[in-house]
């Protein structure tokens, strides 16, 4: 019996500390990064992220998230591929980005939203594996305007949905509803939400639109586990709980 008991307990530890690490798991830092099209129409979205994103940041701090912000606009190139193109890479400052996009010129009209995606991927300098990857693109045009999008041997859509994917990242769009189309099998998505927003409601009702995005990227980011895995200090507990068991089968040899 009292061998049994042993057994017994050694199993609730380990049980308890996988507990601690499935909680853990859920992310607590984010990047959280706006690729925006810079296209002459979309002056008043720029002017939006520059007025809202402190109130953002104020909800996502009060939520215990520690995060991130970077913003990248884009017409045919996207970022710092074109000296014209908003640019902030991935920072705690704020007003950096603030002053990036208030003072931002549109221009152009070839959008390339699947390329803009692509090259936020690998030139965002990203955190690490337990921040979450937050991308919110905000565009009044649908997909790849006059080009092809490539990638994983596929084409369109299923092409960005595979590099999304397999970059780990938590996709948002804000775009009018007859373009959710071109986006909903990249987005995210979890039970009967997808991360697809209404650029009408942005532009009709932008104080509204701030509160239900801002409540969206935080229930994304707080049901966030980094690549399935627990994080380092959840890894330590359950290492305890493992070593707790085998103290115990020593001390009964």
């Amino acid at each position: 019996m009292r061998k049994m008991k042993s057994v017994l307990a050694g199993l609730a530890l380990v049980i308890f500390t996988m507990g601690f690490a499935s909680v853990a798991s859920a992310a607590s830092f984010a990047d959280m990064v706006f690729v925006i099209d810079q296209s002459g129409s979309m002056g008043g979205e720029f002017a939006w992220l520059g007025g809202s994103i402190s109130n953002i940041n104020t909800a996502v701090t009060n939520a215990g998230i520690t995060a991130k912000y970077g913003v990248a606009g884009y017409e045919q190139l996207a970022g710092s591929a074109d000296t014209r193109n908003a640019w902030v890479n991935l920072t705690s400052n704020i007003s950096d980005v603030v002053n990036e996009v208030n003072g931002v010129s549109v221009y152009g009209g070839t959008e390339r939203g699947y390329h803009a995606l692509d090259w936020a991927a690998n030139n965002f300098s990203w955190s690490g594996s337990d921040y979450a990857k937050v991308v919110m693109l905000i565009t009044d045009e649908p997909n790849d305007y006059r080009a092809d999008y490539s990638y994983g041997g596929l084409t369109g859509e299923a092409a960005l949905a595979k590099m999304i994917d397999d970059n780990d990242i938590l996709l948002n769009v804000v775009t009018f509803q007859s373009y959710y189309q071109y986006w909903d099998d990249a987005v995210y998505s979890s039970g009967g939400y997808q991360g697809l927003f209404d650029l009408d409601y942005l532009r009709n009702n932008p104080s509204e639109f701030t509160t239900a995005f801002t409540t969206a990227k935080l229930q994304e980011i707080q049901e966030y586990e980094p690549n399935g895995v627990p994080e380092p200090a959840s890894m330590s507990l359950l290492g305890a709980g493992l070593i707790g068991l085998f103290g115990l089968r020593k001390k009964r040899s």
